[in-house]
């Protein structure tokens, strides 16, 4: 098996925890290059007065294109789109002359808080452009919003990192393990934690350091199911200690994600600890969960 269709099935591994929890209709927003790549004009601009067919766009900032600084984007009454008035967005958007097409589904489009968030997306946006042939820069770019304090460009990053088909998978040793400190750090933003976790687990020094550090302090249960379930590099005793670990953390969800990690890491001592979980923890659904591990784990 090669090493990029390893780390894909790892990271498929990885979201499924993610996924459970989401319809299953509502795949998650396509990576922002990819939706870049199928623009014809990409621009930065202040959301103006919105009509039944057409949205006006003011003071736009034009990246990839040939338009003036005002134009008009086509709108169907019977795909809402979540513009205001007066809010600054980002505008992917296809079509030789206004009014344009937008390439963004109403849930990927990008809505900005004020003009200085314009100005960090615009050049967010300028340095993702220069890089869009090169994975290598592109990942660093990803990781670099990953890490940043600003929302939207977090939630951008973990978009394109959770795609199992990048090109800039897997990961190599060095980034991996940065980012398995990242998923470990409790001072980080929760997608942050959880983003870093999946990206960890596609390479095996990044995997082994993940387990190793659960569940840590102020433990996040994703990160220990991500853990648990994908981290396949790792020798199964070392995910089986981990996994004890985890059994004992004061965190109820944390119990309860290592509860579901349990039955394929069934060994006598995981055995034991699930049945005292099962008769005597504080939490009604932990002693569920644990009750039905018991069951699966004993097959």
């Amino acid at each position: 098996m090669s090493l990029r269709i390893a780390a894909v099935l790892v990271l498929a591994l990885a979201l499924a925890p993610i996924a459970r929890a989401q319809h299953p209709f509502l795949p998650g927003p396509r990576p922002l290059h990819v939706r870049i790549a199928a623009a014809d004009l990409v621009a930065v601009g202040m959301v103006g007065p919105i009509r039944d067919d057409r949205v006006e766009i003011r003071g736009a900032t034009v990246l990839r294109g040939d338009a003036a600084a005002s134009f008009e984007i086509k709108r169907s009454p019977a795909k809402p789109l979540p513009f205001a008035t007066g809010v600054p967005a980002v505008l992917l958007l296809r079509g030789a002359r206004s009014p344009y097409v937008l390439v963004d589904e109403p849930r990927e489009i990008v809505l900005l808080r004020d003009a200085a968030d314009a100005r960090r997306w615009t050049e967010a946006l300028q340095a993702l452009e220069a890089a869009s042939a090169e994975p290598k820069r592109l990942l660093q770019i990803y990781l670099a919003w990953l890490d940043a304090d600003d929302e939207t460009l977090r939630d951008a990053a973990g978009a394109a990192l959770s795609d199992s088909g990048a090109a800039f998978l897997p990961l190599g040793r060095d980034d991996a393990l940065l980012r398995a400190r990242a998923a470990l750090d409790p001072t980080r933003a929760a997608p942050t934690r959880r983003v870093s976790a999946m990206l960890a687990v596609t390479q095996a020094d990044g995997a082994a350091a993940l387990v190793e550090g659960i569940p840590g302090e102020a433990a996040d249960p994703q990160v220990i199911a991500t853990a648990l379930r994908a981290a396949i590099p790792v020798a199964r005793e070392q995910r089986a200690a981990a996994l004890l670990r985890a059994l004992a953390d004061e965190e109820r969800d944390v119990r309860r994600a290592a509860l579901d990690a349990a039955p394929a890491l069934w060994t006598d001592a995981v055995a034991a600890k699930v049945a005292e979980i099962a008769a005597s923890d504080p939490d009604p659904r932990a002693r569920a969960d644990a009750q039905n591990a018991k069951a699966r784990g004993g097959q």
